[in-house]
């Protein structure tokens, strides 16, 4: 009996530190966290790119990271480059109905894209850097805004 009151702490001890390395932190449960609302800017492009195409990956790339670092760092706003050249890739030329290296703007809602807009003027303001980084950041902040 007296082996058994003295192992006792100890198993509660035990049973205390795996319960408590099994429960989620704040910080672990904040990471799982989805957003329920985000907007993905992506720039689609193959493998071959000309000198206008690398000015409109670069344009896209300053007007999002300049005017969006918090919406980025929160997940509300992504930007990713996807190249189509590879097969698993090829079915966004059919979703989006691309015909030439583009950006597309999408809005995701728990999960799910809900809209998306291909932000044609780029190859028109191409020539003017201030007009093209505004446009992109025009129409991202219209859909960083939720509907009323």
């Amino acid at each position: 009996m007296k082996t058994l009151f003295r192992w006792l702490p100890c198993g509660a001890l035990v049973l205390l530190s795996i319960v408590a390395m099994s429960t989620p932190s704040a910080a672990a449960t904040a990471d799982t966290t989805v957003v329920q609302r985000r907007v993905v800017a992506t720039y689609f492009h193959t493998t071959a790119r000309c000198a206008s195409c690398r000015k409109i990956e670069a344009y896209t790339h300053a007007a999002i990271t300049a005017a969006f670092p918090r919406e980025i760092d929160s997940g509300r706003l992504v930007w990713r480059l996807v190249n189509l050249d590879p097969e698993e890739n090829r079915h966004f030329v059919k979703d989006y109905q691309l015909y030439t290296k583009s950006v597309i703007v999408a809005v995701e809602e728990n999960g799910k894209q809900v809209r998306w807009k291909n932000l044609e003027k780029i190859w028109t303001l191409l020539g003017d850097e201030k007009k093209f980084q505004a446009y992109v950041q025009d129409e991202i902040r219209r859909d960083l805004v939720p509907p009323p």
